[in-house]
Formats: structure tokens, sequence, C-alpha cells
């Protein structure tokens, strides 16, 4: 099992206190509006041994299961977004 270490994206409509709370850190002042978990290739989550799309990609069967593989293929399926609005938004499925 990894720890990851995910990447938040500052987009202007983001909290900037929720994201921060949540992780026990020190706001900065900037917003930060949504948090990744995942393999997407835009911003992948960060392990003690690199991207977790290239850790997937190395080696998909031992990283996400025979079963997993064979429905979706190599690449992990989804994306976690962890949103922090701080200003109104439009609704997004």
């Amino acid at each position: 099992m990894d720890r990851l270490d995910n990447t938040v994206r500052p987009y202007a409509w983001g909290s900037t206190t929720a994201i921060p709370r949540l992780l026990g850190v020190e706001p900065t002042g900037e917003p930060q509006a949504e948090m990744w978990m995942g393999a997407h290739p835009g911003a992948p989550s960060r392990t003690g041994r690199g991207p977790l799309n290239e850790v997937v990609a190395e080696d998909p069967v031992k990283e996400l299961g025979r079963a997993a593989v064979a429905r979706f293929g190599p690449r992990l399926p989804f994306l976690l977004k962890l949103l922090a609005a701080g200003a109104p938004l439009s609704l997004q499925v």
C-alpha cells in the first residue's frame, strides 16, 4: 500500500481554507478548488515509487488485479475529485 500525495488545482472559485484544513496545513491565501486522487495523466497522485499512472503502467495486474485489468484495461479506471468551492458553481455530474 502506498501513501498518495495528491495534486490540488487552484481554480479561482476554490476555497482558500477548506483543503488546507482537511490536510492539516497552513492556508496559502490562494484558492484551492479541487484535490485530484488517481492516475489521471494531467495530475497523477504521487507515491514513494513515482507518479501513480507510471506505477500502474509498470505492472497493471499487480497494482489493479487481474479482474480489473480484464474489465477496464491496464489503467486505473477512476479519478476522485474532492471539490472545495468558495463561490457558487454550476452543477457538475
